[in-house]
């Protein structure tokens, strides 16, 4: 209710009252003033009639001011009757009024001159249609009751009256009773004065929960030239925002209009000329107004409702000349505007408003507005039926560039241009957005007119599973609301989706209690069904739904196709009726496709059929396509007839494939066993023809036939390389649910001989025989040497069982014919029998076992992570390993090692190759005897086992113990550690002959090349606690090494003999094709040079206390060939305190150039009581290099003794075993005895002479040298003097 109809309102009660005394003064002006008290009775009777309540008046009096009749009367009180519970309704204290006699004549109508009142309280209850009444049976006089349409004339009228009166009101109280709360409107004070001249009102009123909020009202009145009949006024009326807020709660109205906050104010002007409204005006300014909140807003969340900030409104009503017609401007702007509406939309309400009458209704025209408030606002606003109830269903989002609704010839009729309109689907009828449209509603009818603009989607509930995104749209929509019944249709429909142009219409009738329906008509061109799913392009949900689900369910398993032209043809019955519901009505569905590139999948698993070009009609549950053209997986099928009918799928159709087509087919198949095809390769053909019949409610009900010939002049095996040629026969694939089964004969060659196979897989398996060459055996992947050990022709026969266990294939040979080159127990003659049988259950666990002979056996299993065992001689393992991978245990009494080189040397190049050993998980050899050239060295247990990185070997056995341990990506790969090695066995014994050392090293073999394999060599380290040589003990033993394809460097290396450590380094290194050479750097430290020979065994020639031997050799061949003949270095030697003892072996002849004991006696100096434990010597050193097997001095070898200087130059030929030296000998001699009895060769004056010196020292100052010449054999060289000094 507004703040003017309220202040009308207020002021027609009173004006109510004020006539009411009136009347009571008049009759008691009738009853004579003095009978007051008799008549109150009366009275309340007929306000109680009057009013249909329970009146009680407290008193009455009357008099008269000369003409003018005067009445007072207190406490007056009408309520509800008693039953209904004394509900109040109005209360007046006291009231005094005089009324006007000569001016009441005058104007025709009643005129109070005075009047008081005071304490008045009026109480109105609110009904359920939100009008304010007295609660029944109580009402107000009806023309106390404002009517719910006011005219323009009956305005002027009150207004009219209202004027001609005079009276002050104090205290007046309107209690509003709303369904929701209560409001309490207070006015301290109304008045109403004024004179002929001019008549001014004004009120104040304010709500009691509100004191502080007024909403104020002041009136000039002037008479006209007529008097009051055309009077002009002016009014203002002032209110706060902030009185409104929460009213509409307590009133009831919150459903229309809530303001919850408000801060600002509002001003009304209104003028009257001649009698009449003329003009009104309306100013707002408000910095906040908030509107339908409801409830206040969560913490954190955004505000609810409308919230207009900065809010200006303006407003004009204004009357025509003529009186019968007016128009009305509202003006508004906000500068901000939050909660429910999305600001950057546009405006939450129109800014501009234009409002005329018109003589069959009235017109009203806005400016631009959200769409989205015109749905929030739709019961807030006098909309035509249709566009309400449209806008309700349909949520429409967007922007109104402009509106125009209005009431002509009782009908409401609107005008509505939007852009980017978005609706939401309504029941079967489609939404969508965003589009440009024209909306034109007229009563119950209604159309739109749209065209996209950008990023169009259509919806279409229930039909198309997600929303068409739009390349571009047009058409129009139509709407008739007849009762209860509606209608709505599309019309000229065109639009691009995905590529393809589609163009038709629908139609949709629902409501009522008749059936309704939908129709779609589509007819679309350039659809790809390939790059975008089919079902992105048929209406999913109603197939499943509405017509058949396995029908829709095999369309959404990966049909697919480009349709250069297709057609839709659809209708849907819809009705609500549970009655309609029985009698139901089937949709009908018509679709036919021009199919090109298609892609039809017919069964879960099984390949698809592509490359389809023909047509397809699919009419209700009937499917039917004609196909020129298919192929599958390379398959191809030529005039082929697809039938779906009674939800069987059946294909029928010529079939041809080449063989890679086949196999690939064979692959895919979802058959146990057919992906084995995957691994042949061929060339030929296979012709045939398919039936197929599919239940599509009972895939597993499938049948499939597929016979034809088979021409196959080349078939390969890619895994093994197996090549099978002409084979040829009949084959025929039967399939029955998921039963199927493989048929035919097949005759051709394979391995170099003939094959037959007789196939049944649904009966008794695939079986085979043949004779193979064994060379084109070995030529599928075996190393190419075994052609050289196993040799001949190999018959064969084999069976691959499929019965209803797990398959299994058996091999079986006798190797009659087959010939091993190897020796015992593996080796035979071509004519010898030796059973091969080799089984295999290819189950869901891979197991294999065999047997060749009675020595060797294998055996496999796939659990475990796969486990395999390989035995050779002695009895098969009992129990599986605990590890993963392959187990080798071979045992042999004596292996002789040479025998099985040779045999295997062709393998050598294939076995070093890397990778070997892959998959092995242990590998033991037990050998009681390595024979080597028929001697047996010993024996020798491996037993090795592999390891995060490379292998661990235990070793054991009376040839040698210890660890070997390779770890591939460390620094030095390869580590032997042996606790102890013999070498008895490799060395030869004790020499018969008179060389030894020196024979062995003056042997020279051949000198060989680096092999191949030993760039393949990883670094490593060797160390020998204990070597063991004809019952001595050499060592410790230490050597690293690393190899390249052109060198093998050993460095360092380090031995330790007796007293003596030897090291240094040694390189093997190739020279050219077929050549090699060895060059070693070794040094010899230590104490006693006597204790290495006796280490190695050899004569002891010479003792020392310090020992220092440096050393440079080369030598052809490697690095165990060495030879003095072929050697070639340089040697330094430094002994000191030590003696050369007298030897006659022949080893110690080597050293015959410094057998100075020996010498000496050749010189008949025969001191035998000094050199009988060997000629002593403080120091020896010299150099000598080493060429063609002839060592040379390199400057004079010198021997330092306690009296005598020895030296020595010259050469030695180790091959011929000659001597060629010059020896000189310093002595001191007196200067008393003559140098030619030394020279004379005296031994005794020598003799004495050298005791003498001994003996003597200094006084002996002269010393004398001598020069011999040695040469000639040196086991009895020839000394002969040279010189003398």
């Amino acid at each position: 209710m507004s703040p003017t109809r309220l202040v009308i309102r207020w002021s027609l009660t009173l004006l109510a009252l004020l006539l009411t005394l009136a009347a009571m003064l008049v009759l008691v002006v009738q009853l004579l003033l003095g009978q007051t008290d008799r008549l109150t009775p009366r009275l309340e009777a007929l306000l109680a009639s009057r009013f249909e309540a329970a009146v009680v008046l407290g008193g009455i009096e009357g008099d008269l001011a000369g003409l003018d009749p005067r009445l007072q009367v207190a406490d007056l009180d009408i309520k509800a009757r008693p039953d209904l519970g004394d509900l109040p309704l109005l209360e007046m204290e006291s009231a005094h009024l005089r009324l006007d006699t000569a001016a009441s004549l005058r104007q025709g109508m009643p005129v109070v001159a005075d009047a008081r009142l005071s304490g008045i309280t009026l109480h109105l209850y609110q009904a359920a249609d939100r009008s304010w009444q007295w609660p029944a049976p109580a009402e107000l006089p009806p023309e106390l009751i404002p009517e719910s349409e006011f005219d323009l004339s009956r305005l002027d009228f009150w207004v009219g009256v209202l004027l001609r009166q005079r009276a002050w009101v104090e205290d007046v109280r309107v209690v509003l009773h709303g369904r929701k709360g209560e409001a309490v409107l207070e006015a301290p004070r109304l008045l109403m004065v004024g004179d002929a001249r001019s008549a001014h009102l004004e009120g104040e009123v304010h709500r009691r929960d509100r004191p502080g909020q007024a909403f104020q009202v002041v009136m000039e009145v002037v008479p006209g030239d007529q008097g009051l009949d055309d009077f002009g006024a002016a009014l203002q009326a002032d209110m706060p925002l902030a009185s409104l807020i929460g009213l509409s709660s307590l009133l009831g109205y919150e459903d229309l209009v809530s303001v919850d906050e408000a801060e600002g104010q509002a001003r009304l002007w209104g003028r009257w000329t001649r009698g009449r409204l003329a003009d009104v005006r309306l100013e707002v300014e408000a910095s906040r107004l908030v509107l339908n909140q409801q409830a206040p807003p969560p913490e954190a969340g955004a505000e609810r409702g409308i919230v207009l900030e900065e809010t200006v409104l303006q407003g004009q009503w204004l009357r025509d000349e003529a009186g019968e017609g007016w128009q009305a401007w509202l003006e508004g702007d906000a500068r901000n505007a939050t909660g429910s509406v999305d600001p950057t939309a546009g405006p939450p309400v129109p800014r501009y408003w234009h409002l005329q009458s018109r003589p069959d209704g009235w017109w009203l025209n806005a400016s631009a507005f959200d769409l989205g408030a015109l749905a929030a606002w739709r019961e807030r606003l006098p909309l035509p039926e249709g566009l309400s109830r449209a806008v309700a269903s349909l949520a429409p989002r967007g922007r109104v560039t402009a509106l125009g609704l209005g009431r002509r010839d009782d009908q409401w009729r609107a005008r509505v241009s939007a852009t980017d309109v978005a609706v939401d689907p309504w029941q079967q009828a489609p939404g969508g957005g965003p589009l440009d449209i024209w909306v034109e509603a007229d009563g119950t009818r209604g159309r739109v007119r749209f065209v996209d603009s950008a990023d169009a989607e259509l919806v279409f509930p229930e039909i198309f599973t997600a929303p068409l995104a739009l390349e571009h749209a047009s058409g129009r929509v139509d709407w008739v609301y007849d009762g209860p019944r509606s209608f709505v249709s599309g019309r000229q429909l065109a639009v691009g989706w995905q590529g393809a142009e589609i163009e038709g219409g629908f139609g949709l009738s629902i409501g009522g209690p008749g059936r309704g329906g939908f129709g779609l008509q589509l007819d679309f061109h350039d659809v790809d069904a390939v790059s975008r799913p089919l079902t992105d392009w048929l209406p999913m949900p109603l197939l499943r739904e509405r017509v058949d689900s396995e029908l829709a369910e095999w369309l959404a398993g990966g049909l697919a196709g480009r349709v250069p032209e297709g057609a839709l043809r659809l209708h849907v019955p819809v009705s609500r009726s549970p009655q309609a519901v029985a009698a139901r009505i089937a949709p009908a569905l018509r679709l036919a496709l021009e199919v090109r590139d298609g892609h039809l999948p017919f069964a879960p698993g099984w390949p698809a059929v592509d490359a389809v070009d023909g047509r397809l009609e699919l009419e209700g549950e009937r499917l039917t396509a004609r196909v020129t053209r298919a192929e599958s997986l390379g398959v191809q099928a030529r005039d082929a007839v697809v039938r779906m009918a009674d939800e069987t799928l059946e294909v029928e159709s010529p079939l041809t494939a080449d063989v890679p087509a086949l196999i690939r087919y064979l692959a895919a198949m979802p058959v146990d066993g057919t992906s084995m095809a995957a691994d042949w390769q061929g060339d030929g053909q296979v012709t045939g023809r398919l039936a197929l019949a599919l239940p599509l409610a009972e895939a597993e009900a499938l049948s499939l036939d597929i016979s034809g010939e088979a021409t196959l002049p080349r078939l390969v095996h890619a895994p093994t390389g197996l090549v099978i040629e002409s084979l040829e026969g009949p084959l025929a694939w039967h399939q029955q649910g998921e039963t199927g089964g493989l048929e035919g004969r097949l005759a051709g060659r394979l391995l170099g001989g003939p094959l037959e196979a007789d196939i049944d897989t649904g009966g008794e398996g695939i079986a085979m025989s043949g004779t193979a060459d064994v060379a084109t055996l070995l030529d599928l992947g075996a190393p190419a040497g075994v052609k050289q050990v196993v040799s001949g022709r190999l018959p064969w026969q084999a069976r691959l069982a499929l019965g209803e266990g797990p398959p299994s294939l058996t091999l079986e040979s006798a190797l009659k014919g087959t010939a091993i080159a190897l020796p015992a127990p593996l080796g035979k003659a071509a004519d010898e029998i030796r059973p091969l049988r080799l089984s295999a259950e290819l189950g869901e666990t891979l197991r294999v076992s065999g047997r060749l002979g009675a020595q060797l056996g294998l055996r496999w299993r796939e659990q475990g992570g796969g486990q395999g065992q390989v035995w050779l001689g002695g009895g098969g393992p009992t129990a599986w390993p605990v590890e993963p991978g392959w187990s080798v245990q071979a045992y042999l009494p004596r292996l002789a090692l040479g025998d099985w080189v040779r045999q295997l040397s062709p393998l050598a190049g294939d076995l070093g190759a890397p990778g070997g050993g892959q998959g092995l998980a242990r590998v033991t050899l037990d050998t009681d005897c390595l024979s080597v050239q028929a001697r047996c060295l010993g024996s020798l247990i491996i037993d090795g086992r592999p390891v995060s990185g490379g292998w661990d070997l235990a070793l054991d056995g009376t040839l040698l113990a210890g660890q070997v341990a390779y770890r591939e990506r460390q620094a030095i790969p390869l580590d032997v550690s042996l606790s102890s090695l013999s070498l008895d066995g490799w060395l030869p014994g004790e020499a018969t002959g008179s060389g030894e050392l020196l024979d062995e090293l003056e042997t020279a073999p051949e000198p060989v090349p680096m092999p191949a394999w030993l760039g393949e060599l990883p670094s490593g380290r060797l160390r020998v606690a204990d070597i063991h040589w004809r019952a001595r003990r050499l060592g410790p033993f230490t050597a690293y090494w690393r190899a390249s394809p052109e060198q093998l460097v050993v460095d360092p290396v380090g031995l330790t003999l007796g007293q003596i450590s030897a090291h240094g380094n040694l390189t093997w290194e190739a020279t050219g094709h077929g050549a090699s050479l060895t060059r070693a750097r070794l040094a010899l430290d230590g104490r006693d040079l006597g204790s290495a020979l006796e280490a190695l065994g050899q004569p002891v020639a010479v003792r020392s206390e310090e020992t220092r031997v440096d050393s440079q050799l080369a030598w052809p061949g490697a690095p165990w060939q060495f030879a003095l003949a072929r050697s070639r270095g340089s040697l330094e030697v430094e002994l000191r305190d030590g003696r050369f003892v007298n030897l006659e072996s022949p080893s110690a002849r080597v050293i015959g150039l410094l057998n100075v004991d020996n010498l000496l006696r050749r010189l008949t100096l025969d001191f035998s009581d000094i050199t009988g434990r060997g000629t002593a010597f403080d120091r020896v050193s010299g150099a000598a290099t080493l060429y063609g097997g002839v060592l040379e001095t390199r400057g004079p070898v010198t021997i330092d003794g306690p009296a005598t200087r020895f030296t020595l130059e010259g050469s030695v030929d180790l091959a011929r075993r000659e001597l060629d030296q010059r020896l000189g000998v310093t002595v001191p001699v007196s200067n008393n005895l003559p140098l030619a009895a030394v020279i004379a060769g005296a031994p005794v004056v020598g003799g004495a002479l050298f005791i003498a010196d001994k003996i003597f020292g200094d006084a002996i100052d002269r010393v004398t040298r001598i020069h011999y010449r040695v040469q000639g054999p040196w086991t009895s060289p020839r000394i002969s003097l040279e010189s003398a000094e």
